[in-house]
């Protein structure tokens, strides 16, 4: 009897005669029982500036992709691709599908991974507050070939909480003192460890995610009781997003499809226009210090509900002149060493003496001090904030400095 046993936890330890995982079926999505938007109606992806529908995968609800996860909700899209939360058909599980446009000029996302991987396991208090890449693979479409990543599934951004829930008032300061605290800690491990630089950090890109997949199943419950509107065309079909009410999660740094390896210097358009650091308007070489300014701005957005910088002219056309005149006036005028960086283009905004020349004015009434309408004791914040933005570069504190400040040590 005893060699029987043994010869039983053999065959169990060696995986022997074992039974192949149980595949679920995928779901019959509704057919009908939806809202139907009107054609003329631009919707989603659709509102982008640049958007062209042959770029993007005609993504249907229900569909499988790589013969195991099947899309059962829209959950946001970008200029660059859709996501999509999806049901793991082999490992019973949901995760976030991310579909990118066909005709990206460079993928950077993968690449950033790999790196990413070879780095983990770390015990860096940063390393877990990156959302997990868990597999990739391609997909062809009507017009091309798409790489899709299937991430870690989370709950929704800052940006979308503060919009849905907070009706665009922004957070208290407890809440944006942690939420900063986690990013600065993400970032260290980012630049220290990793060797890479964001570049694109913002309150849309800051995830709370979760450990539990209860609210994901209601979310599937409901796209099967209460189907969400969609518009249909003749090559595809557009959906609005779903959102579920948050609960406590942890903090996920996402979206690494801009991100640069190594430590730089590197150069070239980066960071959406109302969030540039001042040295890549001055077409300077950048690194690790433009995600600082990033902290710095999304601190603002997370307290406030609003970006500190439009970037906007009286016309409402986006400009870098209109730009650098809020740095300005918010900021104080830059520093002669700065300019000295790039003084050729330097001397397209200011004469040779540091004196703001455009034809663009300064809107003077807009500095931090007046901007900042929410805290009574706003001297410490704003401490914090002209620690972050400063006009050069040399002069922000690392991510592991910046933890340090009183302001977040309070």
């Amino acid at each position: 009897m005893n060699t029987i046993r043994r010869a039983s936890r053999l065959v169990s330890k060696l995986g022997l005669f074992s039974a192949a995982p149980i595949r679920s079926e995928p779901r019959k999505l509704p057919s009908h029982g939806f809202g139907i938007i009107t054609n003329g109606r631009h919707m989603e992806e659709e509102q982008l500036p640049e958007y062209n529908a042959r770029h993007f995968y005609p993504v249907q609800l229900g569909e499988v992709f790589d013969g195991r996860y099947q899309t059962i909700a829209k959950l946001g899209y970008g200029s660059s691709s859709t996501i999509w939360l999806a049901r793991d058909l082999e490992d019973h599980q949901y995760i976030a599908l991310k579909v990118y446009i066909h005709n990206s000029a460079k993928h950077r996302e993968l690449p950033f991974y790999e790196r990413l991987n070879r780095v983990l396991p770390s015990t860096h208090a940063g390393a877990g507050k990156i959302r997990k890449l868990l597999h990739s693979f391609k997909v062809t479409g009507p017009h091309g070939t798409h790489v899709a990543l299937v991430m870690q599934a989370s709950q929704m951004s800052l940006r979308d909480m503060d919009l849905v829930f907070m009706k665009g008032g922004g957070f208290n300061e407890s809440f944006v003192k942690s939420a900063i605290m986690e990013l600065l800690k993400c970032l260290d491990f980012l630049h220290t460890e990793v060797q890479a630089v964001h570049t694109d950090i913002h309150p849309g890109n800051l995830l709370l995610g979760t450990d539990d997949n209860s609210s994901f199943r209601q979310l599937e419950d409901s796209e099967m009781s209460n189907p969400v509107p969609r518009k249909k065309l003749p090559d595809r079909t557009i959906y609005f997003s779903r959102l579920t009410k948050p609960h406590v999660g942890p903090f996920l740094l996402s979206d690494f499809g801009e991100a640069r390896l190594g430590p730089g210097p590197h150069a070239g358009h980066i960071m959406p226009i109302m969030y540039r650091a001042p040295e890549t308007l001055l077409w300077v070489q950048w690194s690790y210090p433009v995600d600082i300014w990033s902290v710095g701005l999304t601190a603002w957005d997370l307290l406030e509900g609003k970006t500190l910088f439009s970037a906007k002219e009286e016309d409402g056309s986006l400009s870098d002149d209109a730009h650098l005149s809020e740095l300005i006036a918010a900021l104080g005028p830059p520093p002669a060493e700065f300019l000295k960086l790039n003084p050729e283009r330097a001397l397209e905004y200011w004469d040779a003496n540091g004196n703001w020349s455009n034809s663009v004015p300064l809107p003077l009434e807009k500095t931090l001090e007046a901007a900042e309408t929410k805290l009574q004791d706003k001297d410490g914040f704003l401490r914090f904030m002209r620690r972050a933005l400063a006009w050069d570069p040399r002069q922000r504190p690392t991510a592991k400095e910046l933890l340090k400040d009183p302001w977040l040590q309070q």
